[in-house]
């Protein structure tokens, strides 16, 4: 079988990957499921999803780049802009649905959200990633200055990557919106990790940082990012991680 390229991931999927694929294994994926990926980018997950259904599975993956991605006969690529267009699949169609949050706001979260129960098949799970919006906390750094700037950088870089404070997740009364459409065993994770500079967590940071530069400059100098680089290399330094948030939820039987 062959699987989809994987090229460099995107910042949101370095975020979030990591907590995507602690669950895979829990879903009981079967070979020839059906599964609905949303927000595939280089395609890491897509490989694995392709991997757990097998030669007689079916992974459709949607994005709106999808010029990272190869199709094979398990995966079907679909470039779609989710505020313009419907996903693909109707009613039932999918045994799992898993979704990252992309790269800027949508619309109309919910509606993206009913379209994807309706699509996912009774007993089968749905799971959502994105990134919570919290305030980022520094632990340890050089001096106060330093503090202030680590959490400003952080703030800003997050509102970029996901679009704003005010429509940056897939819902904020997830719970509500799932037991009234019929999901139930609906579980949410709120996770996050403590990076220390130079080491790979305050890297990643650093790489992000690199990424949204252009966007970045809107706000701070070149001189305070040279200085937030310095900051992710620097050991003394000790920080919150993004907190990533992850909900799985089974449709009702």
């Amino acid at each position: 079988m062959t699987t989809a390229l994987s090229t460099r991931p995107g910042p949101m999927h370095r975020l979030l990957d990591p907590a995507i694929r602690t669950i895979l294994d829990r879903l009981d994926i079967q070979p020839h499921h059906a599964v609905l990926e949303i927000g595939a980018g280089g395609g890491e997950t897509t490989a694995r999803l392709a991997q757990l259904v097998g030669r007689y599975g079916l992974v459709t993956t949607v994005d709106t780049d999808t010029s990272r991605l190869t199709p094979t006969t398990v995966i079907d690529i679909q470039q779609r802009d989710l505020d313009q267009e419907i996903l693909p699949g109707t009613t039932d169609a999918y045994d799992h649905i898993i979704a990252r949050w992309t790269t800027g706001p949508l619309r109309d979260p919910v509606d993206v959200l009913e379209q994807m129960i309706a699509r996912l098949r009774p007993g089968g799970w749905l799971v959502l990633a994105d990134i919570a919006p919290t305030t980022p906390t520094v632990y340890r750094a050089p001096d106060t200055d330093d503090d202030h700037l680590i959490t400003a950088v952080m703030n800003r870089a997050r509102h970029i990557l996901t679009g704003g404070d005010d429509a940056s997740t897939w819902t904020g009364d997830i719970e509500t919106l799932l037991v009234n459409r019929g999901m139930t065993q609906h579980c949410i994770h709120l996770g996050t990790e403590t990076w220390t500079g130079n080491r790979p967590g305050c890297r990643l940071l650093a790489d992000i940082v690199t990424h949204l530069r252009p966007e970045l400059l809107t706000q701070f100098s070149d001189d305070e990012l040279g200085r937030f680089a310095a900051l992710m290399a620097d050991p003394r330094v000790l920080l919150a991680s993004y907190t990533h948030r992850l909900i799985h939820a089974r449709k009702n039987d």
